[in-house]
């Protein structure tokens, strides 16, 4: 049996999924809803198919996911926050034959939608999970930029999916991420279920048939509200959502609840504010490392170490942590990695898989220096020349240039220098641009900054 089927099963009438509006979902029920939803794919021929996903954090986003799991498909998830354009390449590019959406990006989705939200689910005759599903068939195909009509994805395979979710739910349990792992354990999933939070929290917890509250967005206020109720144990976020919690906390000063475990990761924190972020929520951080490509997590940072940062260690505070996997540097400085969570596409014939990261190992600790490529890390991954190429099609540009520079509020920031052709106002022309990306890209890949000269900056 499905694994996370059988959990949900054993879990019974106890509520393993609660949402920011009252909304709960007992192990049965969500079993019954997953079921149903993954009969309405089969009746439309999906079975096995790649099937896109475009909805907002909810239960039903939840089950969406599981639900394509279920039917021994590959899910295509689309950030919620892209436009319509965005997402329609994406699909274009993945080849996808049908998409589920919530309702509000319905009608922007397209005839190829299915609507399954938490008040309006698509439901069919109960279909279980899928038996004996090759294990190289990709299980998540993660969309990471599509330029020139063609899709960079990473696929994650229903093998390194199950290896991923070993090695978190073993991290939980074996103290990993900290001790006290116990029966009342509840998880906060704050950012997007397609990002990093599904692969570290999210899907293990279910996995683990154990609570967890989903809110629909990221928002620091509410955030420390639901965690100071007392309930939540565990959480993740990104850098910059960490960013944002410290700040709420200075206004808002106050305890932590329950919580046990606040794991961040996506991108470097100065060893300043992380000295910081560790004083002021003590004996809860742990930092991951990990590339999805490669694994999730690759390296842990635990609260022991940040009590040591708390205390001054800038040697640490300058670390993403320790190997939890199999990891060595190339000559050159490149992060490898070697386990079960390595996509094969990207390894080489023994196994070793290239990040692109460089970096040097400090007595164990792994610090990372850069990048090979120009991929810009904000926390999410940035490719530039998707940004470019949709810059350049804008009459009045004749050369741009995409980079991430350093940016005191969130550490890295996409940043875009413009040449404009003859007779084109700067002002006119960033906000030509600013108006075309925003129309075309989610949020977090339009650039936050413009700069506008005669020629383009030296790479």
């Amino acid at each position: 049996m499905n694994a996370t089927r059988a959990a949900l099963c054993a879990a019974g009438d106890r509520v393993v999924l609660l949402d920011g509006e009252g909304r709960t979902r007992t192990g049965a029920q969500l079993v019954d809803r997953v079921d149903r939803l993954a009969g309405a794919l089969t009746e439309r021929g999906l079975a096995g198919d790649r099937v896109g996903i475009w909805s907002a954090n909810s239960l039903a986003t939840i089950e969406a996911h599981l639900a394509v799991e279920w039917i021994g498909g590959t899910r295509v998830p689309v950030d919620p926050n892209a436009s319509p354009a965005e997402a329609a390449r994406t699909w274009e590019a993945a080849g996808v034959r049908g998409v589920l959406v919530d309702v509000e990006r319905a009608q922007a989705a397209g005839p190829r939608a299915l609507v399954h939200d938490d008040e309006f689910p698509a439901s069919g005759p109960p279909r279980f999970p899928t038996p004996d599903i090759p294990p190289e068939r990709t299980a998540l195909l993660y969309p990471r930029a599509v330029d020139g009509g063609r899709l960079l994805a990473v696929p994650i395979s229903y093998a390194n999916w199950e290896a991923t979710m070993a090695a978190n739910t073993a991290l939980y349990r074996g103290g990993g991420y900290g001790p006290g792992f116990g029966p009342d354990e509840h998880f906060l999933t704050v950012q997007q279920v397609m990002h990093g939070t599904g692969l570290v929290g999210t899907f293990p917890f279910l996995r683990m048939g154990l609570p967890q509250t989903v809110l629909r967005r990221f928002n620091a206020d509410a955030v420390l509200e639901v965690i100071r109720a007392g309930t939540v144990t565990a959480t993740m976020v990104v850098t910059t959502m960490l960013t944002r919690l410290l700040e709420a906390a200075a206004q808002r000063p106050g305890g932590l609840g329950a919580l046990r475990r606040l794991l961040y990761g996506g991108a470097p924190l100065p060893p300043a504010d992380l000295e910081r972020a560790a004083r002021t929520f003590p004996d809860v951080l742990v930092q991951i490392y990990g590339r999805l490509e490669g694994g999730w997590p690759l390296t842990v940072l635990d609260q022991a170490d940040h009590r040591a940062i708390a205390a001054g260690d800038r040697r640490r505070a300058g670390s993403c942590g320790r190997p939890v996997t199999e990891l060595r540097l190339r000559p050159n400085g490149e992060v490898c990695v070697r386990s079960d969570m390595v996509v094969a596409e990207y390894a080489d014939p023994d196994g070793w898989c290239s990040l692109g990261d460089l970096g040097r190992l400090d007595g164990g600790y792994l610090h990372l220096e850069g990048r090979l490529d120009r991929m810009i890390n904000t926390g999410y991954h940035v490719y530039p020349q998707e940004i470019e190429s949709a810059i350049r099609r804008i009459p009045g540009v004749a050369e741009a240039l995409v980079r991430g520079e350093p940016d005191g509020d969130r550490g890295t920031a996409v940043v875009a220098h413009l040449v404009g052709r003859d007779g084109v106002r700067p002002d006119d022309l960033v906000e030509e641009v600013d108006s075309a990306l925003r129309a075309a890209f989610a949020h977090y890949k339009v650039p936050r900054r413009y700069h506008v000269a005669d020629r383009l900056p030296a790479t």
